[in-house]
Order: structure tokens, then C-alpha cells, then sequence
């Protein structure tokens, strides 16, 4: 069976926000983030970037693994679902491209030279993700071809992204590559002053401390409280998308947050947003993970795809195409200014209001934490990480 290599770099987007994408996406959110949740190091990823990947996947996919890939995705797949993902990434760019902030999407189509694949998928990627189609040499020179597609990840992540696809993971059974980029840096609405920036300890999750700079301002913001947590919702300038940090109670409350991290419970968390005068100070930290995700999609629901009982007629009518394997890569570094952030994902085949006076709310951030970068206008979640240690 041939295979095809899909790297998956993406940018952000969004739709109408009667539209059921966001809400599949951020359902895809929770789960994905469960799957990687074991562990107690620092996290972060794009679970929308891994569910665009997936998208531009399941327009050549039929029979069971289209429906496993739908599953997964917790999305129904019709004939309007590749334009709404492309109308909500357009939205999302021209949202988030304002006030010096910037989120840019990207995605490419990558075919071995003389490999034909059928018009119609063709023509969903160029014309929904304005994938833009580069013919490769994948057959005789492997190597050359993942340097080209590292390459152009990394243009289109600002060089926050290398290596997405790994040494070997291209062979001469490859025959295509799809890929998806997110870039986002954001502006606080709100900027932390440098020089209130102070050294103070933060219980890692040992119990120990050790020291982090702190960012310190008093403001007002979203902010609410469960029986576990304190949930602080910060703007980035003129965007309707925010960082929103969801803080346990206890130094050594992480765990049970993230069990309990299910759609329904994130929706009602965060439609319990108020706006308050808070007190904050939030560690300055930059977090980079990186996954091999053929395991987790499989337990989620979607095998079928990594074998060679793959159905990808819609991608070539022989079905001679299977999954290798799934890489991402997320980084995001937040600051004083604002927060950058990036993600790619690669999938790789092979052939087989005005406020009263108050007293602030005091939110201190320094144990470990849950946070998201989110565009309020739909709900779309496009990052989603843990702090355990600031870097």
C-alpha cells in the first residue's frame, strides 16, 4: 500500500457563530487534551490545528475511515463542512489581523511528481484552504522533499516550528503531504508594566518552589470562580480573542481540573465570566511540546486510518493510501506585551461595562495552571496548555 506524508501547519479563522464547527472543534479540544494530559510537565497544543489537519484528511476519506475520522472530530461531515472550515479560518484572519496583532494561516498540498490524485479532492483544498499544489520528488530524493516542507513550515509559523516532520519520516513510499500552519501574537488590551515584573516563588508540581518573574498589574477583567478553580479571562487588543488562565484553588489541584476539563464543563466556566477588578499577577513563560499522535487518534476512535484497510478513494480511486503517522508541534511564550504562539500539525501517509468601585479580586497564578487562547466571538478554542514550570 503507497502512503502519503501530510505535515500540517495552520493559522487561525473564524465563522458565523451560529455555526456548529466551534463547537465540534472545542468537544475535539477536550478530548484530544485529555489524551495528552497524562504527565506533569508543561503542555501546550493546537487541537484546532490537529482538527484542520484532519479536516483537509477526511475530504479523501470514505467508507469506515471517513466515518472514524468524523467520530473523532465529533463533527458531521457534509457537503457544506469544507467551506464552513474555510469561511471560519478566513474570519478568524481577518479578525485577528488588527491593532499590530497577527494570526496568519497557511496550507499546502504536496504530491509526488507524476502521482495523480482525483480533481475534486483537489479542488476542496485549493479552493476551501487555498492549499496551494507543489509537485515533489519524494521517490528518489525523500530527504530533500521533508527539508522543503520544514522549510516552508517554518516561513509560515515565523521560524517557531522546525522540524515538524522528523528525520526518516519521509520515504519513497511517500506520495503525499498535507499542510496546515497557525502563526497568532497578540497584544494585551491591558499590557503589564516591565518594571512591576518581581521574582516570587511558584510551587511546581512536587510541592517545592522555585523562583519565577512575575507579572503584576490590577485591571478589570473576565473573571469567575468555581468550587475548584479561579478563571481569569484576559483581551488582546481589538481582536475578540483572549487568554483565559483557569487556576485551582490548591498548589496541588491540577489533576483533578484536568479530569474534570470536558466540553460541557468549559462552556459553563466560561459563560460564567464577569467583569471584575482584579489583582494579578501571572508568571512570564515560554512552552514547547511536540507529539507523535498515531496512538492517541487511534484510542479516540479513528484506526482504521493507520492501516492498510485506510479508505482514501476520495484522495486516488485505488485505495492505495494509509497513515503513517500524525506529528505536532506547539509553542507560545507569554510576556508583558502580549502572547506569541504558533502550532503545526503533519500527517504523514504512506503508499499502502462601567464598574462601582471595588475591591480587587486577588488572582494569583503561582502553582500550575490551565490556560487557552480562545476567540470569544465563536467560542473557538485555538490553543489550549498547562503551566507546571515557568520557563
Amino acid at each position: 500500500m503507497r502512503r502519503f506524508v501530510l505535515p500540517i501547519l495552520f493559522a487561525a479563522a473564524l465563522p458565523a457563530a451560529s455555526s456548529s464547527i466551534p463547537s465540534a472543534m472545542n468537544a475535539f479540544t477536550t478530548a484530544c487534551y485529555q489524551q495528552l494530559a497524562p504527565g506533569d510537565g508543561n503542555l501546550i497544543l493546537s487541537p484546532f490545528n490537529i482538527a484542520t489537519a484532519l479536516s483537509m484528511l477526511l475530504a479523501g476519506a470514505r467508507g469506515q475511515t471517513a466515518e472514524e475520522i468524523q467520530s473523532v472530530l465529533r463533527l458531521h461531515y457534509d457537503s457544506t463542512y469544507d467551506a464552513g472550515l474555510g469561511s471560519l479560518l478566513d474570519s478568524l484572519s481577518k479578525g485577528g489581523n488588527t491593532e499590530g496583532n497577527e494570526l496568519h494561516a497557511a496550507n499546502g498540498l504536496w504530491v509526488q511528481q507524476g502521482f495523480a490524485i482525483l480533481p475534486a479532492f483537489e479542488n476542496t483544498l485549493t479552493s476551501n484552504y487555498h492549499a496551494s499544489v507543489t509537485p515533489l520528488d519524494f521517490i528518489d530524493n525523500a530527504e530533500a522533499a521533508r527539508s522543503r516542507i520544514n522549510s516552508w513550515t517554518e516561513e509560515h509559523t515565523k521560524e517557531k516550528i522546525k522540524n515538524l516532520l522528523p528525520p526518516g519520516s519521509l520515504d519513497a513510499r511517500a506520495r503525499l503531504v498535507l499542510t496546515s500552519a497557525i502563526y497568532f501574537y497578540g497584544k494585551w488590551q491591558n499590557p503589564f508594566v516591565a518594571a512591576r515584573t518581581q521574582p516570587a516563588p511558584f510551587t511546581v508540581p512536587s510541592g517545592t518552589t522555585i523562583q519565577a518573574n512575575f507579572m503584576n498589574q490590577t485591571f478589570h477583567s473576565g473573571y469567575a470562580e468555581t468550587a475548584a478553580a479561579q478563571i481569569l479571562e484576559m483581551r488582546y487588543a481589538g481582536t475578540g480573542i483572549a487568554f483565559d488562565v483557569m487556576l485551582p484553588k490548591t498548589p496541588a489541584g491540577l489533576p483533578q481540573l484536568d479530569k474534570s476539563l470536558t466540553v460541557e464543563n468549559l462552556t459553563a466556566w466560561l459563560a460564567s465570566l464577569a467583569n471584575r477588578n482584579v489583582q494579578v499577577s501571572l508568571p512570564k513563560f515560554r512552552a514547547e511540546s511536540q507529539f507523535s499522535l498515531s496512538r492517541q487518534l487511534s484510542a479516540m476512535g479513528m484506526p482504521s486510518a493507520f492501516t492498510n484497510h485506510a479508505d482514501f478513494s476520495g484522495i486516488e480511486q485505488h485505495r492505495g493510501l494509509e497513515v503513517s503517522d500524525v506529528f505536532h508541534k506547539a509553542f507560545v511564550d507569554v510576556s508583558e506585551q502580549g502572547t506569541e504562539a504558533a502550532a503545526a500539525t503533519g500527517i504523514g501517509m504512506r503508499a499502502s461595562a462601567i464598574m462601582r468601585p471595588e475591591q480587587p479580586v486577588v488572582f494569583r497564578a503561582d502553582h500550575p495552571f490551565l490556560f487557552l487562547i480562545r476567540d470569544t466571538r465563536t467560542g473557538l478554542v485555538l490553543f489550549i496548555g498547562r503551566l507546571t514550570k515557568p520557563q
